[in-house]
C-alpha cells in the first residue's frame, strides 16, 4: 500500500489503476478490503478517514486506488478542496482504466453522486456504478431503490460488504475490464 498526498508522489509505473470514488462514508475502504481479501484499508464510522489516495497492489498487474470521499467530512473546506484537486490530478495523470463509483443504496438522488458521475464521464473514463450497503435496505424496498438508482446512474450493481452479495459479480466485471485494457495495450 502506498499513501499519496501530493502529485509528485504518484506511482510512475503506468500500470492500470481501478479508482474507487464516492461520498464520504459510502463504504469505499470496506469494499476494497472485501475485494482484496484482507484488512488493508482503514475503515471507520466517522466520515473522512481516507485523507489521501491509497494505492493497493493486487498481485495481478494492476492497482486499486481508494480516493478521499466527496461531501461531508469533519475537515475544513480547504482540506476538501485539496482532496478534490489531488483527485483531479490523479485522474488526469494516471492510467485509470475504470472508475468504480460507489453510491449509498439508501440515497439514490445525491447531487454529489451525480457530480462524480458527470466528472468521470466527461473525462472519458469507463465507470461502474455500485450501490453499497444493499443489506441495509429491506427486501421490500430493493426493487424500488434499484429503479431510482438506475434512473440517475444507469446500470447499477448492488453489493454488500457485510453479506458478500454482489462481490463476485463485481470481481468478474473488474477482471473483465482489466483484461480488455491489456488487450488494447500496444505491443512491442
Amino acid at each position: 500500500m502506498a499513501a499519496v498526498h501530493r502529485e509528485p508522489d504518484f506511482p510512475t509505473a503506468g500500470r492500470p489503476v481501478v479508482a474507487f470514488l464516492g461520498r464520504s462514508n459510502v463504504g469505499k475502504s470496506s469494499l476494497l478490503n472485501r475485494l482484496l481479501g484482507r484488512p488493508a484499508a482503514r475503515v471507520g464510522k466517522e466520515p473522512g478517514k481516507t485523507r489521501g489516495i491509497y494505492f493497493y497492489e493486487t498481485g495481478e498487474g494492476h492497482q486499486l486506488a481508494d480516493l478521499p470521499g466527496a461531501g461531508f467530512a469533519r475537515v475544513s473546506k480547504e482540506e476538501r478542496e485539496r482532496w478534490a484537486a489531488l483527485a483531479d490530478r490523479f485522474f488526469r495523470s494516471q492510467n485509470v482504466v475504470l472508475a468504480v463509483r460507489l453510491i449509498d443504496a439508501r440515497v439514490p438522488d445525491s447531487p454529489a453522486d451525480a457530480a462524480m458521475r458527470d466528472y468521470v464521464q466527461a473525462l472519458g473514463v469507463p465507470d461502474i456504478a455500485v450501490a453499497t450497503k444493499w443489506d441495509r435496505l429491506p427486501a421490500a424496498r430493493r426493487a424500488r431503490a434499484r429503479r431510482a438508482l438506475e434512473a440517475r446512474h444507469g446500470t447499477v450493481l448492488p453489493v454488500s460488504t457485510k453479506t458478500g452479495e454482489g462481490i463476485a459479480t463485481l470481481r468478474r466485471q473488474l477482471r473483465q475490464r482489466i483484461d480488455e485494457e491489456k488487450k488494447e495495450e500496444p505491443h512491442g
